[in-house]
């Protein structure tokens, strides 16, 4: 189906239909999973972010490929319980690990690496449920519409507060 542009007027310039999007140049991997059922969520938080963070930037490949960022993001029963009572519905995962890379080889080098496979993998089995439910993939490209990029990676902000009162008045992202 072609996209078919409905009449809208645009608060800010830099969203236009002839304006270019503001993607950013890396792939942003995001992957969940969950904790293993006999562990406790402070177990689980601690090691993911202690442990299983300092083996993933220790790892050789994480430098050679130039790893761009590496967010983690764990979700608290409490998080999930304001989720459900603002009427949303919950992704049924406990975690995220966010990697961003400049492109796909970098990723699969990471990824085969013989660090992953000795370090990483057999640390998960300490708090992540992998073996049963899996891990969920979800790979793109940010389009950042208002924050700052990736500092040495991305090349433009999105709008940031100190540039939102000239939205009306540029056709371009801020640099």
């Amino acid at each position: 189906m072609v996209h078919q542009k409905i009449d809208h007027q645009f608060s800010d310039s830099r969203f236009e239909w002839d304006s270019k999007e503001n993607l950013q140049p890396c792939i942003k991997l995001s992957f969940f999973f969950k904790k293993l059922p006999n562990v406790d969520d402070d177990h689980f938080q601690m090691h993911y972010n202690h442990v299983h963070a300092d083996l993933t930037v220790a790892s050789k490949q994480f430098d050679v490929v130039k790893i761009q960022r590496y967010v983690q993001t764990y979700q608290t029963p409490e998080m999930k319980e304001k989720i459900k009572s603002l009427g949303m519905e919950v992704l049924d995962y406990d975690a995220c690990s966010q990697i961003w890379v400049k492109d796909w080889d970098a990723w699969e080098r990471f990824s085969t690496s013989p660090e992953y496979a000795a370090a990483l993998l057999p640390d998960a089995d300490h708090f992540m449920d992998y073996k049963t439910s899996g891990i969920k993939c979800f790979a793109g490209h940010d389009m950042i519409a208002f924050g700052k990029a990736i500092p040495d990676c991305d090349v433009k902000d999105g709008i940031t507060r100190g540039n939102k009162s000239l939205a009306r008045d540029s056709g371009n992202f801020s640099t």
